[in-house]
């Protein structure tokens, strides 16, 4: 009777350590509250929730630059960068020079991001070559990408980091923040997001400035960031800065995932990025731009299994 006894108890005791694993919620991570990633990850993790019954939790760090080593050891399941930072991670070049994350996969590619720098409503800046001898935040020492992303638009508008005076920020937050409370003639983000929403309201109005399209230029920034390209931004609802039709650097986001994933979960991960667009769109209106059939796409990573069963079984062809 002592020998079931204990036998019955060890038993219990198994299954109750299995509950929590079973139970764990899928780890996303994101940047800062307020940026990008942020409402993406939030938006993706009530999609995971609502439509396959999968528990999420967003788990927002410093920057993409500190998240994306965590998907690599597998402290967080998914997280979203751009191509640009991905591709980086996993050839250990640019801003992970040295350190090659090859244990990441990629899941799909999404959407491009509009991004550029604004200034107030009423600055005597009008377009980015006036941003020579001015203030603008730079370093952005956890979301190093960044930093490059700056250079190109710089370099599309014939400029460097040494023709406009510095302040070292570790992210897009504090970029705006700085920008906020004047230490800064103008900032950087993507169009439509909460922090931007936020300095809007906060200095009476901004204004997004137009880049150049010349092929000098285009080629200037692509040099600088590769996966990018110029398009034009109209005015909506839900981009503050936008004030006519403006020309703006797009480049292309990602999700990606640990490669240690069963096959099954990224399966399931695939569909619901897929075939819930149109619900995430209510949070995250970037939604409305992403084609399924684009999602499939080279950009020089492997996909992990599940996304590439996923993309079989609905006849999506990888293309360049």
């Amino acid at each position: 009777m002592r020998i079931l006894t204990a036998f019955a108890a060890i038993v219990l005791g198994a299954c109750v350590l299995a509950v929590p694993t079973r139970a764990q919620p899928v780890g996303i991570g994101t940047s800062p509250q307020g940026t990008l990633t942020y409402t993406l990850g939030s938006a993706y993790a009530k999609a995971l929730q609502t439509t396959a019954g999968i528990q999420a939790r967003v788990q927002p760090s410093t920057g993409t630059g500190v998240m994306v080593p965590l998907v690599e050891t597998g402290e967080l399941d998914i997280g979203f960068v751009n191509t640009l930072e991905l591709t980086d991670a996993y050839t250990g070049t640019g801003s992970f020079a040295g350190r090659k994350l090859q244990n990441l996969r990629v899941v799909g590619v999404l959407f491009p991001i509009r991004s550029g720098f604004f200034v107030k409503k009423d600055s005597p800046i009008k377009e980015a070559k006036d941003l020579k001898g001015k203030t603008i935040p730079y370093g952005y020492t956890s979301q190093e990408v960044l930093r490059t992303v700056v250079d190109g638009l710089l370099a599309n508008a014939g400029l460097t980091a040494n023709d406009v005076r510095t302040v070292l920020v570790p992210n897009l937050i504090r970029g705006v923040d700085d920008f906020i409370s004047g230490r800064t003639d103008a900032s950087y983000f993507a169009v439509g997001q909460a922090k931007v929403a936020e300095a809007d309201a906060s200095v009476g109005g901004i204004r997004f400035l137009p880049i150049y399209d010349t092929p000098e230029a285009v080629a200037a920034m692509q040099k600088v960031v590769p996966t990018s390209f110029v398009d034009t931004v109209n005015p909506a609802p839900n981009s503050p800065g936008i004030t006519g039709p403006t020309k703006m650097m797009f480049y292309d986001y990602v999700m990606f995932v640990n490669a240690n994933l069963p096959k099954d979960r990224v399966y399931a991960f695939t569909k619901v990025l897929a075939e819930q667009k149109d619900a995430m769109a209510e949070t995250m209106p970037l939604f409305k731009d992403m084609k399924v059939a684009r999602m499939h796409r080279d950009i020089r990573i492997p996909y992990h299994e599940g996304a590439e069963a996923y993309y079989k079984d609905k006849n999506i062809a990888l293309t360049k």
